[in-house]
């Protein structure tokens, strides 16, 4: 709605009088008289269209008080606000990943350097616990030798995706990391060692929405990727 026509139905009168129309009328016939009543008869624009105070240049002169510049500002001083805690939630985001970064090359480091085939699931577990806060860790190679259950239970959650996370049930939550709790959740991945042995990876928690859907996949399928390039022998009997 333009300004000049809502004036014409708030006064309930035609088209502004000539009287109206002074040397401040513009192409369409928006006066500054028509804009001022305009204003003064619908004291919330400014409220309904805060966009439009970021627009206004306007000069505070005088020693009273204006509104419309102590308004103005005070949307500035709200943009502000809010771009900073847009900066102040990406440096934190920041500090997060470097973080992460850090524990993820320290693990892979120390299992490049003491880790073999045969104490590798020991050793992945203890690193992602004690560098990481992980409530429960699981890794479980892909064979005879393995708990068949837990393998089972993994298998079924992964499907024909190399790395799922979710909501788990009871007997799930039992098999893949021993705890007798009534629900949890967790992030799992498939690992395949040069030397062709393939295992599971598993993090997970007692809490049922720690690990929601997608949550946690990229960086344990990340590390799962990154252990089963390192030349992982295993010892021959």
């Amino acid at each position: 709605m333009a300004i000049g026509s809502g004036r014409n139905r708030i006064s309930g009168q035609g088209k502004p009088s000539v009287d109206a129309m002074n040397d401040e009328s513009t192409a369409s016939g928006v006066t500054a008289e028509v804009v001022s009543d305009y204003l003064r008869e619908h004291p919330d624009f400014f409220n309904q269209h805060p966009h439009v105070l970021g627009e206004l240049k306007i000069s505070h002169v005088g020693d009273g008080a204006v509104s419309l510049v102590e308004r103005q500002v005070a949307t500035l001083r709200e943009r502000n606000a809010e771009l900073r805690r847009r900066l102040d939630n990406l440096m934190s985001v920041a500090e997060q990943n470097e973080a992460l970064l850090e524990a993820t090359q320290e693990v892979i480091v120390t299992i490049a350097e003491r880790g073999s085939y045969e104490d590798l699931a020991t050793l992945f577990c203890d690193l992602v616990r004690k560098r990481f806060g992980v409530e429960l860790v699981a890794f479980y190679w892909c064979d005879a030798e393995t708990d068949s259950e837990a393998v089972a239970v993994a298998s079924h959650l992964l499907g024909n995706n190399n790395a799922s996370s979710g909501p788990l049930r009871s007997h799930e939550l039992n098999a893949l990391f021993g705890e007798d709790k009534s629900e949890g959740s967790a992030a799992l991945a498939r690992l395949s060692t040069k030397s062709g042995g393939d295992a599971i990876i598993a993090v997970g928690s007692t809490d049922a929405v720690r690990y929601g859907i997608g949550d946690g996949t990229l960086f344990l399928e990340y590390l799962g990727k990154i252990i089963g390039s390192l030349p992982i022998n295993r010892v021959s009997d």
